[in-house]
């Protein structure tokens, strides 16, 4: 198979066949002969060498190269043979940028053709397939200390239960911050080790140097640091306590959802699902210090002149509020809180897909 036609036959997999900025990441992550090898996958290492007319040694050596990488996806590091290629754009953009073992300056020429193509091809595909959807992908989960007076919060919306319930927890890069950042913009949160995977996700990380372990009490702190951040704790839009996504900790700026949603002016619950929960003001305590505002990212609060009110008050605007609960841990006169709203079957059993 020609160079140019083995790229863009993997690229066609992922919808992409035609898009040179694909081909291009594509050429970067993989030699031709290692195109080759993912594009006949899953194969016994016998039958690729066969095929290649390669001997099985030299296989099993670009085998290992192709899932260092991140191009490859397998049961285990301790068994590569008949791995297969990224099922999809996500899975190939995550991993191929996460690695422990991918710098940031050696590597810039990755993150530039990954934002390349996210930015005017990627994205826009992505708001197109969201704004087709009848059901929203992702869903928030409220800071946990937000809802702590809650009488009925679910276990798939408690992030102490969430973290609890996992057998194994990783953490790994943001891609998307990490991603903006080698680019040279600077995110406001700044901090990039917040994605957490749970189980089988957590352990593939590790054994592929792309995530850390962390205890139960190092995660929950962890969430804590991200909450403090003003970080939106999303997952996917189902009660699954460890949700196949595992658990990003996003924010409005470079986040691969929420700033496509931002840029190109989507209602956000066509991707992302409200929480179960609502900001509420309580006028007294009000200050009318504006933190909330500046801390919301959704645009939910403004200041409004209560009919009597020598001075302006927090007002939220509960169209808008996704139920993140941030502004109520950044509120220092307790003038907010999250309040139940939506009954539990809100939250799908499964995900759409």
């Amino acid at each position: 198979m020609a160079k140019h036609d083995v790229y863009s036959s993997l690229a066609e997999r992922h919808g992409y066949k035609d898009s040179l900025r694909y081909c291009r990441i594509l050429e970067y992550l993989m030699t031709p002969k290692q195109a080759e090898l993912a594009a006949l996958m899953p194969l016994k290492y016998e039958e690729l060498a066969k095929k290649l007319n390669m001997d099985v040694a030299a296989v099993k050596r670009e085998v290992e190269g192709l899932y260092r990488t991140g191009v490859i996806f397998a049961r285990g590091p301790e068994n590569l043979e008949e791995s297969s290629f990224a099922l999809a754009v996500v899975q190939l953009h995550d991993i191929t940028m996460c690695s422990f073992d991918r710098d940031d300056v050696r590597d810039k020429k990755l993150f530039e053709l990954w934002d390349d193509f996210c930015v005017n091809e990627w994205d826009p595909d992505q708001v197109a397939d969201w704004m087709k959807r009848e059901q929203p992908q992702g869903r928030i989960v409220p800071a946990y200390k937000a809802i702590l007076d809650s009488p009925e919060i679910l276990p798939c919306e408690d992030m102490r239960q969430i973290i609890n319930s996992a057998r194994s927890i990783a953490v790994s890069y943001c891609t998307c911050r990490r991603r903006k950042g080698a680019l040279g913009k600077k995110c406001k949160k700044s901090h990039s080790m917040v994605d957490i995977q749970f189980n089988v996700s957590a352990e593939y990380l590790i054994s592929r140097n792309a995530g850390k372990r962390l205890s139960r009490e190092e995660a929950l702190a962890l969430i804590d640091q991200c909450e403090g951040l003003g970080l939106i704790h999303t997952c996917e839009n189902s009660t699954r306590m460890r949700p196949r996504w595992g658990m990003c900790n996003c924010c409005t700026d470079c986040c691969m959802i929420y700033e496509p949603i931002n840029r190109f002016n989507t209602p956000v619950t066509k991707c992302i699902a409200k929480s179960r929960y609502e900001a509420h003001l309580d006028e007294e305590p009000c200050t009318g210090c504006e933190i909330c505002v500046d801390w919301c990212p959704f645009g939910a609060i403004e200041m409004v002149k209560p009919k009597g009110s020598k001075k302006e008050k927090a007002f939220v605007d509960t169209g808008k509020c996704m139920g993140c609960g941030i502004c109520v841990l950044k509120c220092d006169y307790q003038a907010l809180s999250l309040k139940q709203v939506r009954p539990p079957e809100h939250i799908p059993q499964a995900l759409a897909l």
